[in-house]
């Protein structure tokens, strides 16, 4: 019987490494099978709708660029007229105003004159609007990266909950073995082994529940990302390992109210030209006749300028400059609240941060303790030293605290989520 137990010692230790080592030394042997926080995020980047809306949105701004150029450069038309006007018995228009009949065929050259300024500031408008759009992208990219990222994370932590568990139901079916055989020689109480069966059967149960949430969780990471896979693969853990974030002043927010800034100052330039005076001119040449007197001597060409000076227009010049000087106040104040927001955000998830890398470290202390103490038990339970309930009791602990400990690095992962891709609801 003393060899029996000496051998059953080994057994046991070599259990105990392949419990506590074999996790993270099979982690390590599968890294290169496991899909990583950036895949999707790349994924789900490239299938996103919205971003493509705003990339075609911005093309369009360009073109609009382009039509602005055109409308403001030279216009060639040509222009064909032809008329009758009959007089019966006296009847009909006026021949001095109508001419009875004519026929006008010509090309017609003609250009707007418009300031260096003014049509800078109208070409600047375009592009002040596809900064808007590239930087409404950018908080979509923002806010894309955080939910994925968020759905990763929790998909992470089902995967370490499965592994866990498996690892602990196949250290209690090994152990299950032993039990049984010693069961049958009435060398172990069949009470205690029916107790430690009970324990396996419960974890064989746990980890099924474990296995569905897992899969659950990944199949809306990959809906999230625009996969269709309903496939499961390990992934590995989330890349958020430093609590960095972006300062307000280099953040999309302030990059925002900086460009509605210059828009609104530039929508107040294009207000005033529109009141500047404007000046066209103009060229044409071609055939012009009434068929009156010598019809074949009517080819010819003329040449033009107009010019057009607002005098009044019901202040409506003044109020829309009212309008912009409103919209650039509420445009400030909306963003001092933004960065009042932002900073302290901040500040709140650095103290959130700050106190769960506390708990993680108290709690990897606790582990070590956990872990110490199921080995003793494995070695004792088979001789008796140690009862069956104190042993399922190390167990229960162990899971307890492991499962403490991913929720602690899971809320942590969120956290520093968060702070990488802040968003101001």
């Amino acid at each position: 019987m003393l060899h029996y137990n000496k051998i059953r010692q080994i057994i046991v230790s070599l259990y105990v490494v392949c419990f506590f080592v074999g996790m993270s030394f099979s982690e390590e042997a599968s890294a290169q099978q496991t899909l990583n926080l950036d895949y999707f995020i790349n994924v789900a980047r490239s299938n996103n709708p919205i971003l493509n809306d705003y990339s075609n949105q911005a093309f369009i701004l360009k073109i609009d660029s382009l039509k602005l150029k055109s409308d403001y450069g030279f216009k060639l038309d040509g222009v064909v007229d032809a008329t009758y006007s009959p007089v019966v018995n006296k009847w009909g228009y006026d021949i001095t105003l109508s001419n009875a009949q004519s026929v006008t065929g010509i090309v017609k050259l003609s250009k707007e004159i418009i300031g260096k300024g003014n049509i800078n500031s109208r070409k600047e408008s375009y592009g002040l609007g596809i900064q808007q759009l590239v930087n409404e992208s950018q908080i979509t990219v923002q806010s894309l990266n955080r939910a994925i990222t968020e759905q990763y994370i929790n998909t992470y932590a089902s995967q370490q909950q499965y592994q866990v568990i498996s690892e602990v139901v196949h250290l209690l079916e090994q152990e299950d073995d032993v039990l049984s055989k010693l069961t049958q020689k009435a060398t172990f109480k069949q009470t205690d082994y029916l107790s430690f069966k009970v324990t396996l059967q419960q974890n064989i149960l746990t980890l099924k529940q474990c296995y569905a949430e897992w899969k659950n969780e990944y199949a809306l990471l990959n809906y999230l990302s625009g996969i269709v896979n309903p496939d499961i693969q390990n992934i590995d853990p989330p890349t958020l390992n430093e609590d960095r974030f972006v300062p307000f002043e280099e953040s999309i927010y302030a990059q925002k109210s900086n460009i509605d800034s210059l828009k609104l100052t530039n929508e107040a330039k294009i207000i005033n030209y529109n009141y500047k005076p404007r000046l066209s001119a103009y060229a044409d040449a071609g055939y012009s006749s009434t068929f009156a007197i010598a019809p074949y001597k009517n080819l010819g060409w003329s040449a033009g300028v107009s010019l057009s000076i607002p005098i009044y227009d019901g202040n409506k010049k003044k109020m829309q400059l009212r309008q912009n000087k409103l919209s650039q106040d509420t445009r400030a104040r909306y963003s001092e609240f933004t960065r009042k927001q932002y900073e302290q955000q901040i500040l709140q998830l650095q103290d959130q941060i700050m106190q769960y890398n506390q708990i993680i470290q108290v709690s990897n202390e606790q582990m070590v303790y956990a872990k110490t103490l199921i080995e003793a038990n494995l070695k004792q339970l088979p001789t008796g030293d140690v009862k069956v309930v104190d042993f399922i009791f190390s167990i229960n602990s162990y899971l307890n605290l492991k499962s403490g400990l991913i929720k602690y690095e899971t809320n942590l992962y969120t956290l520093r989520n968060y702070l990488h891709n802040l968003i101001i609801q």
